[in-house]
């Protein structure tokens, strides 16, 4: 018999469904259906611990969170799995799907990417700093993220077999020629460079800094920039003891809030890092007339 759930999250009921009713949803996140040995072993000696979620749809049930969970259990050759079952529309589908990858770091720098332009930009389910507000992250990480997907396909191909690492390709992008792009992204890879050098040529090698100024600029606007870092790292670190939090929603909630408070913090900070910049560029043009 169905057993009704409610959470600090959304309301439902457990239930065993069989296998053979459940589909993967069409806003899977996961490149890949490889299944992963390891989480198939876990499961097989200790079951299922949490139930996987899914919604109601036409005559099957779609899965919301859990897709590796479910993947590895029909490799075991279950035939029933428990869910917990949940009415969602699309939009809250998506962002508790999200959430869920999110919260367990299981998403390749691409997929967030991809995942954060189908809600921002194909869907427009809401603003960048909405989605921000809702998965816990900076207004900056998503707009940086999805960034990176105009790259060039070279660098992008980098980026999916992790020879390049984001943050390194994040700095491509104050490069504005794709040739150059692809160039450097070549050479950081070939050459295994630091970040701090790839910044270092970014700002200083004629043949892939903008102009002096901006390089001037940024040495200006560094105390905006260790803000920024500062509150990133009290966020990474709240959201690991969130994780742990799961289960207690009165401290999830309160914690979830704090978590909201960082990253307003973030924004406020970003947004007088712009004001300001605009500002001594203004200034700057004057002394040159």
């Amino acid at each position: 018999m169905p057993q009704v759930h409610n959470s600090s999250r959304f309301f439902g009921v457990i239930e065993d469904l069989n296998l053979s009713e459940i589909k993967l949803s069409s806003y899977n996140f996961r490149v890949s259906d490889v299944v992963e040995e390891s989480l198939a072993d876990c499961i097989r000696q200790h079951g299922l611990l949490q139930p996987i979620v899914v919604r109601p749809k036409e005559n099957h049930f779609e899965i919301i969170a859990g897709c590796r969970r479910y993947l590895a259990c029909k490799s075991l050759g279950w035939k029933q799995i428990t869910c917990h079952v949940v009415q969602l529309n699309d939009m809250q589908m998506f962002e508790v799907s999200l959430i869920e990858n999110i919260q367990r770091k299981s998403l390749t720098p691409l997929e967030e990417a991809n995942a954060f332009r189908t809600y921002v930009c194909d869907n427009g389910w809401g603003s960048i700093a909405e989605l921000a507000s809702k998965i816990g992250k900076s207004s900056s990480y998503i707009t940086k993220r999805i960034a990176l997907l105009n790259l060039p396909d070279d660098v992008l191909e980098a980026i999916k077999n992790s020879s390049l690492n984001p943050s390194s390709a994040e700095e491509l992008l104050s490069v504005k020629d794709s040739m150059k792009q692809s160039d450097l992204g070549s050479l950081i890879v070939k050459k295994r460079l630091p970040i701090t050098r790839v910044r270092d040529l970014v700002k200083n090698d004629p043949l892939y800094r903008e102009n002096s100024d901006k390089t001037e600029v940024r040495s200006e606007l560094q105390p905006f920039n260790k803000s920024i870092v500062a509150l990133r790292i009290a966020m990474n670190r709240l959201g690991t003891i969130i994780e742990d939090e799961e289960d207690n929603w009165l401290i999830y909630e309160f914690l979830m809030y704090q978590n909201k408070i960082l990253h307003n913090q973030i924004d406020t900070i970003m947004k007088a890092k712009r004001k300001y910049a605009r500002q001594i560029f203004r200034y700057r043009k004057i002394l040159n007339h």
